[in-house]
């Protein structure tokens, strides 16, 4: 039995949604799951929770809990400097013997990783990998023996890759997140106005291709699913109020979201839930909309993407404007909220600005969520632009600043793409059901009022063009 110290960075930038939500590591959660069921003793440090000393806080946690192995989550693409640095840290300055990185970051493009201060990189699902890898540490096997690694080779200073691993067969089979380990930080976690939130996960992958997205790469273009037994035998076990189911497309299989729905109907679970959804399957299923909204649906994610059916068919999202419209009008039906998501290319003229903003108007879109396209390592979108990139360095790559070249003056684009935030949340009206939502949790004393203005100054820092002049607070290694 070793300690394992596992840790999610914490994110520095100024820019961006850091205040709008604050979502458990469910990806540190899932490979203490597996490393507990090992007989391992386990420590998650969660520093995006932790105050204004992330670097006081972990030295301390280091010391008391004094870790054999440390592991490290960098699932987006700013988190790698942090990652790095801190990587280097516990090496340089405690001594680590063992240092593990993983997560989605890590799985697409883990050369940025390659350091002599790193041991051991897995990539892809980490559930079984983390095991075999630190029973392989323990016992002194080589790490070419692990399948599913990359890691420094000390001798030439290349990175070696070993056998891929397959996928998990059956994630059904996947231990529950270890939601325990991060006590600590739970009352912290958020989506907007919604506290008390847990996540969970019923499948993984997605069956669409599109060039912004690399789910499908890390994935292998695989879509699988738990069992309905399954998934609604772990929402028994969360104790928070508000759920997030984190797949990428809870409804891609209707008649199992059919059954979960019946399942937790029949278990009287009294939750509230957001989810993600593709409106072509909500627009040929909306049945699945009045059955959820019944057992607690409060907002649905969408990718609408673009309001130009060209630029979706030029991103393969495989859908049209007029299935986004008609899947909004039907949530709004059923009284269930839509945080419709827009990219905005850097090529965007002020008609097009203009274009989108008319479109959120005449929707009466309440929630919009705007993001400026940018190639991330491991989708089809980097392997074509990355010899147009304009900026190389991560901490610009927060979907809030361009990385290519602007049709604009750069001065121009943030003030129109600021705009769009300023004139879609000027009118923001919360639905009765919110306002109501809101003072039961103040007077419950699961929300606060700070909380409240916390959300305030974050929409209107996005909303000021200056916002994304400013240096950004990060850390380079």
């Amino acid at each position: 039995m070793m300690k394992i110290l596992l840790i999610q960075p914490d994110n520095k930038s100024t820019v961006g949604l850091n205040n709008v939500a604050l979502i458990e590591p469910t990806g540190l959660e899932a490979i203490g799951g597996s490393l507990l069921n090992d007989k391992h003793n386990v420590r998650i440090v969660d520093l995006r929770a932790v105050g204004k000393d992330p670097d006081k806080y972990l030295d301390n946690a280091i010391k008391e809990f004094k870790p054999d192995a440390y592991g490290f989550s960098c699932s987006f693409t700013p988190d790698v400097y942090r990652v790095l640095e801190l990587a280097k840290r516990v090496k340089n300055d405690y001594g680590a013997k063992f240092v593990f990185v993983g997560g989605h970051h890590v799985s697409v493009y883990h050369i940025d990783f390659n350091i002599k201060e790193i041991d051991a990189i897995i990539i892809g699902e980490g559930e079984v990998t983390v095991v075999e890898l630190l029973r392989a540490y323990e016992a002194k096997i080589p790490l070419s023996k692990i399948d599913g690694l990359a890691y420094y080779d000390n001798n030439s200073g290349e990175q070696l890759k070993t056998k891929p691993r397959g996928l998990i067969k059956n994630i059904s089979e996947a231990p529950f997140f270890a939601r325990h380990l991060t006590a600590e930080y739970r009352k912290k976690y958020y989506l907007g106005i919604r506290t008390s939130l847990a996540c969970i996960e019923t499948a993984r992958g997605c069956p669409f291709k599109c060039d912004f997205c690399s789910v499908w790469n890390f994935y292998r273009g695989t879509y699988r699913s738990k069992s309905p037994e399954r998934v609604v035998a772990e929402l028994k076990s969360i104790k928070e109020d508000y759920i997030l189911v984190t797949d990428d497309n809870f409804f891609s299989d209707v008649k199992r979201a059919k059954i979960i729905g019946e399942l937790v109907k029949k278990a009287k679970i009294k939750k509230l839930y957001t989810i993600q959804a593709r409106s072509d399957t909500i627009v040929k299923h909306p049945e699945l909309i009045k059955q959820w909204k019944e057992i607690g649906l409060s907002n649905i994610f969408i990718g609408f993407e673009s309001v130009d059916d060209e630029t979706l068919n030029d991103i393969h999202k495989d859908n049209s404007s007029e299935m986004n419209e008609k899947a909004y009008y039907i949530a709004k039906k059923h009284d269930v909220a839509v945080t419709a998501s827009f990219i905005v290319s850097p090529s965007f003229s002020k008609i097009d600005f203009e274009k989108l903003m008319n479109f959120v108007k005449r929707l009466k879109i309440s929630v919009p969520v705007f993001s400026v396209l940018t190639p991330l390592p491991g989708t089809k979108l980097f392997n074509e632009l990355k010899n147009k990139l304009t900026i190389t360095d991560y901490s610009y790559y927060d979907l809030f600043h361009p990385v290519l070249d602007t049709l604009l003056p750069t001065a121009e684009f943030f003030k129109e793409f600021s705009n769009l935030y300023k004139t879609s949340y000027k009118k923001l009206n919360l639905r009765a059901n919110d306002v109501l939502f809101v003072i039961k949790y103040i007077m419950m004393g699961k929300m606060s009022l700070d909380h409240m203005i916390k959300l305030k100054k974050s929409m209107k820092s996005i909303s000021t063009p200056s916002t994304y002049t400013l240096p950004l607070v990060v850390v380079k290694s």
